[in-house]
């Protein structure tokens, strides 16, 4: 799976702090936006040349948890050292994202602004590709990728929800200007954000289907099943939908007797 379909300094610029000698290590740093002081982390492979465009993933962590534990728990950095990538693992405020729960839909923290300001600002600190910046999440994470998809769809290339889904309020809101491409990953014993209708979120199914009919793909899937190599007694099945606009792709990955867990 291509990342360019799917998801796969010293500098003062708004109160962020780059180091100016790039090593493979994980760093803290913070500013103030709309008034809140935003936190997040930041990786960058020892591979990363200044004198070419990098990917770059946010990494959003879900509903109780933060940065450094979803650094931790994803465990992405290692992805990134051998894919090449720039990682970002902002914080939410009060452990939570402003996805799209509560009404007002537009109201409370700006989460959709922190991540632009925070793409212009690494953009101004790394040789960032902005044609490949893309944003993934747990549960949470996941809510407020899609909530970046419809709002942020400009900048984000490409969107990844592991145990995420959307809210009605999120899809009576969407307001997505582009194809854009979709990997959902999801277990049916998911208890926290049921794999099936409930009162949380839109079930997986109506998930999925709406985003192959906002990305314009073709009705039928391609159906896959992935080898079990851990034998942990779960399975997967890939649900892949192309035939889009702009050539994008919608991809879900069901997993039958998995839970909410992001491996």
């Amino acid at each position: 799976m291509k990342a360019s379909k799917i998801f796969t300094v010293i500098l003062l610029f708004t109160g962020l702090f780059f180091q100016s000698k790039i090593v493979a290590q994980s760093t803290s740093h913070s500013f103030v936006h709309g008034g809140i002081t935003r936190s997040y982390r930041l990786y960058v492979p020892a591979t990363y040349n200044p004198a070419n465009p990098t990917p770059l993933v946010f990494n959003l962590h879900g509903y109780t948890s933060n940065a450094f534990q979803q650094e931790v728990y994803s465990n992405m950095n290692a992805v990134a050292d051998t894919a090449g990538f720039i990682v970002c693992y902002p914080e939410g405020i009060n452990a939570q994202w402003n996805s799209g729960f509560q009404p007002p839909y537009y109201g409370g923290v700006d989460d959709v602004s922190f991540i632009s300001v925070l793409i212009d600002s690494l953009a101004g600190g790394y040789n960032v590709d902005l044609a490949r910046v893309y944003s993934c999440g747990m549960s949470n994470g996941g809510f407020m990728s899609y909530r970046l998809a419809c709002e942020l769809g400009d900048r984000i290339t490409a969107i990844a929800s592991v145990t995420g889904s959307m809210t009605t309020l999120q899809l009576n809101n969407c307001q997505a200007t582009r194809a854009i491409p979709v990997l959902e990953i999801h277990g049916t014993d998911d208890t926290t954000v049921p794999y099936n209708t409930n009162t949380l979120s839109i079930d997986i199914d109506s998930l999925v289907n709406y985003w192959r009919v906002s990305n314009g793909c073709m009705a039928a899937p391609i159906y896959d099943t992935l080898p079990d190599l851990v034998s942990e007694g779960s399975t997967v099945t890939t649900q892949r939908y192309t035939g889009c606009q702009d050539n994008v792709e919608v991809l879900h990955y069901k997993i039958t007797n998995g839970g909410h867990t992001w491996a």
